[in-house]
Parts: C-alpha cells; structure tokens; sequence
C-alpha cells in the first residue's frame, strides 16, 4: 500500500510541475508575441506596408484624416482607436484572408468579432455618399463609357 500512496504522490507532484511549465511557457510565448507586436505600422518599411495595406504610408494618412470624423471614438480604455480600425479594414481588403489570421497578426492582436466590428464601421464610413463619390467615378453617358474602355484596351492590349 505505501508503495501504491508514494506512486500516486510523485504523479501528483509531476501533474502539478508540467502544468507549472505549461503556464510559464505560455507566459513566456505571449510576452514574446506582445514584443514582436508592431504597435506602428507606419513604421514599417515602404515595401512591407504596401503589401500588407497595398496602399502608400500617405494615402493612409490621408484616408485615416477622410474617415477620422466618421468613425466612433470610444472613451472606453479598452476602444480600439481610429488607426487600428482603419489599418485592420485595409488589411482585410488588401489580403482577402480570414478575420481570425488578421486579428492575430503581429499588427494588430484583436479578436475575430473585434476584427468583424473594425471592418463594418470602416467600410460604412467609406461608403458615406461624401466620400464613395470624392474617389469612385462612374461613367455617366456611353461616351465616356467607350472612352474608359478604350483607354484600358490601349493601356492592357484586351
């Protein structure tokens, strides 16, 4: 019987030790993701920040100041501010990957429902009638209709 108590106390002891280990790991793995988390993609190089965004770091200045009146700012101390919504929704478009991979990104480290939200404020306030029609044209006769494809066949060859 002793035998038998003192094997059930070293499984014991050896439980309590790997899920001691296991909580360290995962501290250490989520101290190291948060260092690796870039806070500032504009910081990012030129290269890099165009393929994640497929825009220039400018343009996005220019948006974030377009959308800036249009998105809701949070007083909360958790809100996701307006840089982060807008970089996530850019992300987004740019990559057509899943809301999960784009929150766990070293960019951005949100939820996919946080994730979800950002796109849908975002993209209604890009479809505002002021801002839609500042940067989308459409052709508004047959002329200009035969115009535009013309330019693009000359400029694609199809």
């Amino acid at each position: 019987m002793a035998n038998f108590n003192e094997m059930a106390m070293l499984f014991a002891i050896n439980n309590v030790q790997e899920h001691q280990n296991n909580f360290n790991n995962a501290n250490h793995e989520r101290q190291t993701r948060n260092k690796e988390m870039i806070t500032d993609p504009f910081k990012l190089t030129d290269r890099l920040f165009i393929k994640n965004f497929r825009l220039t770091k400018d343009v996005v200045k220019d948006l974030i100041i377009l959308l800036s009146p249009h998105l809701s700012n949070s007083l909360r101390s958790s809100a996701i501010d307006l840089n982060t919504k807008i970089f996530v929704t850019l992300n987004f478009l740019a990559t057509g990957s899943y809301q999960s991979p784009i929150g766990n990104s070293r960019f951005m480290g949100l939820s996919q429902p946080s994730v979800s939200r950002c796109i849908n404020e975002v993209v209604a306030a890009l479809n505002l009638p002021e801002i839609f029609n500042a940067w989308i044209k459409f052709p508004k006769n047959i002329n200009e209709l035969t115009d535009i494809r013309n330019g693009f066949y000359r400029k694609t060859g199809f």
